[in-house]
């Protein structure tokens, strides 16, 4: 996982003596919230959100793609985290940041196709040229990324790869710190996104651990398309108990996304447009409470 790189830019001149406090938005969704947030951040103006506070989604690396389950999700950016603090990474981080400086200087585009295929020519070059599992730990940074990109150039026709590849990757993905920074984990509580056995409450785990870490833990109950309906008034005339059950109504889609689609013309998970008549009836509602704080930063 990473900061997406042209998201948070700064809309005010801060004086040197100020702190920007930054909120680490880690999404169970991969597109969905990414874009609504997009757009708070372009209207941050209007909504009059204070300049001396910063949203920076984090966006999933390659080998994450996909990725739902909250508990694996908490786990990987922790797991993240202490890479940056240690400076010790694993072999499949860094095929991920191969990856991300790829996709950032346009070499790798939208290609699924591509993008598995360098993947796999990645994995091969960690198996047979290096010698080592995705879990092992990075042995020689330097010589490894020469070694990995070498094998990449014979293996396929992706070119341009800088020769100082090693540098660029070294930097933090994530600059996190917590002393004055925040990450706040904002996930669905439907039936699909956790694990709610008694040996095995994912729930109560990812509350516990956020807690324990100082992170912020955000529910959108059941789903976050019901976040986005609390912007219309017309939310108050939808039926109260399909909108907790959230239950499929097309082969497609379930009760939420398919009242939302009434009010937002084409909306799909991956594409859509908030817009100004998606501000215009209620600012942003807040979030569920979980025994940590209130989402009031993002009013």
């Amino acid at each position: 996982m990473r900061e997406s790189r042209t998201f948070a830019a700064r809309t005010k001149v801060l004086k040197s003596d100020e702190v920007k406090q930054r909120y680490f938005l880690v999404f169970e969704g991969a597109s969905t919230e990414k874009i609504y947030f997009e757009a708070l951040e372009t209207a941050r103006d209007d909504l009059e959100i204070n300049p001396l506070i910063e949203l920076v989604p984090i966006i999933r690396s390659y080998s994450e793609d996909g990725w739902s389950n909250p508990k694996k999700i908490l786990d990987r950016i922790i797991s993240n985290l202490e890479e940056e603090k240690t400076g010790q990474f694993t072999y499949e981080s860094l095929l991920n940041r191969i990856m991300d400086y790829l996709y950032d200087e346009k070499i790798l585009t939208t290609s699924k196709v591509q993008a598995h295929a360098v993947w796999r020519i990645l994995e091969e070059g960690c198996e047979k040229i290096l010698k080592k599992c995705l879990t092992n730990n990075v042995d020689n940074l330097v010589d490894d990324c020469n070694r990995l990109t070498e094998y990449l150039n014979q293996e396929s026709d992706v070119a341009n790869i800088v020769e100082d590849i090693s540098d660029i990757i070294q930097t933090s993905n994530i600059t996190y710190d917590n002393r004055f920074d925040k990450i706040c984990l904002i996930v669905d509580r439907d039936k699909e996104s956790f694990f709610a056995l008694p040996e095995n409450n994912q729930y109560d785990y990812v509350l516990q651990t956020c807690q324990e870490k100082g992170f912020g833990f955000y529910i959108s109950n059941p789903c976050f398309e019901f976040w986005l309906l609390l912007h219309f008034n017309d939310v108050f005339e939808l039926d109260r108990d399909k909108l907790l059950e959230n239950p499929q109504v097309t082969a497609k889609r379930r009760y939420t996304e398919h009242e939302l689609r009434k009010l937002l013309p084409g909306y799909s998970k991956r594409k859509y447009r908030p817009g100004r008549r998606f501000q215009a009836e209620a600012h942003p509602p807040l979030y569920s409470r979980t025994g940590l704080e209130e989402a009031d930063w993002l009013l």
